[in-house]
């Protein structure tokens, strides 16, 4: 759903010539001719940490166009440590939803601007995952977001019942 959503955005915004000069880095998409932008599409994947970086080392990204449901809490976490170290905006297109684990990369940016939806709740594990990492997970979520200046209602609407 997501990604149909994304494609629409960019057949009705960006000339079709334009979408098809692109590269892929897992979750990611760079359009030769944006050459500052890099595209967050879908689910945040394993390993999208290593397409993110590769991407930025290749090139001159300077803005992160976010649209994902989220996926992955400590992929996200760990994308959202990337984008702020490198200074990087963000930007949520009209009609593109960043929720969950997604947000994190919104907080992270230097500048943030939203046309679409931003989306926060609490995170979940499987039954797998003991009291004391639930415990780390929060601990290090709310260390990223008190790094990155994060409004203090978001705090509260994302730890909410």
């Amino acid at each position: 759903m997501m990604k149909r959503m994304l494609l629409i955005f960019l057949l009705l915004f960006v000339p079709m010539q334009l979408v098809a000069k692109n590269k892929s880095y897992g979750s990611f998409i760079y359009i030769e001719e944006l050459p500052h932008a890099l595209f967050l599409i879908g689910d945040i994947e394993k390993n999208d940490v290593f397409n993110l970086r590769k991407a930025l080392r290749n090139h001159d990204i300077q803005t992160l166009v976010l649209a994902s449901p989220g996926g992955f809490v400590y992929e996200g976490l760990n994308m959202a440590g990337v984008i702020f170290d490198k200074g990087l905006r963000v930007y949520i297109p009209k009609e593109a939803i960043c929720a969950s684990s997604c947000a994190f990369m919104f907080f992270a940016g230097k500048e943030r601007k939203v046309d679409g939806e931003l989306g926060v709740h609490q995170f979940y594990f499987n039954e797998k995952v003991s009291s004391a990492g639930t415990q780390f997970t929060v601990s290090e979520i709310i260390g990223f977001l008190n790094e990155f200046e994060t409004p203090r209602f978001v705090f509260e609407r994302m730890f909410q019942q």
